[in-house]
């Protein structure tokens, strides 16, 4: 932080941040959801917290409400960066205990993902939101580490999360610089 900076205009500048990346993963979940299922949603404008609103408002009565699958990059890479080292790990011929720990790891990692983003959908069921219509909720990992077996175990059996709120859940997975997006629950 620039030492001439106030706290203020630190917390400003990390609001305005917060809400251009709000807008940028809205942006690219409607995409993908539009070429996944053949709509045309587009981005309104950012929902207003004190009126309660979702994150964004869109086209056709669509609310978006979204979250991160961990907290900050460090959460992740705290799950996932050991996954990555013992996969390293398994190339090495000299290195004999590789498989137990990738397989202890990768455990861990996946129990870690089921139970942050169990978490999250829980915490955004309980919230109360003002909109009309269709209130979708969007848990998006743009961080990049979490392997695909980790969410088809997810998907198969991990989920323990009760949806009272809304209408389709989401998650939103950024792999080499791409997302994919997978259907979690719809009502």
């Amino acid at each position: 932080m620039n030492p001439k900076k106030s706290i203020k205009e630190s917390k400003l500048e990390r609001d305005i941040d917060y809400k251009l990346s709000e807008k940028e993963i809205c942006k690219t979940f409607l995409k993908e959801y539009n070429k996944k299922n053949k709509k045309d949603y587009r981005l309104i404008r950012l929902g207003d917290p004190i009126k309660e609103e979702p994150s964004s408002v869109c086209t056709d009565s669509l609310n978006i409400e979204l979250a991160s699958v961990y907290y900050n990059k460090e959460e992740a890479k705290a799950a996932w960066g050991l996954v990555k080292l013992m996969k390293k790990r398994e190339k090495d011929k000299n290195f004999y205990r590789k498989n137990r720990d990738k397989r202890d790891y990768l455990i861990s990692a996946t129990q870690m993902f089921c139970d942050s983003l169990n978490e999250r959908i829980n915490s955004k069921n309980n919230k109360k939101y003002n909109y009309s219509d269709k209130l979708f909720l969007v848990v998006e990992e743009g961080i990049g580490l979490t392997e695909k077996k980790a969410v088809e175990y997810y998907i198969g059996q991990g989920k323990k999360f009760t949806n009272n709120v809304f209408n389709e859940i989401w998650l939103m997975l950024q792999s080499a610089g791409h997302y994919k997006i997978y259907l979690l629950d719809k009502k």
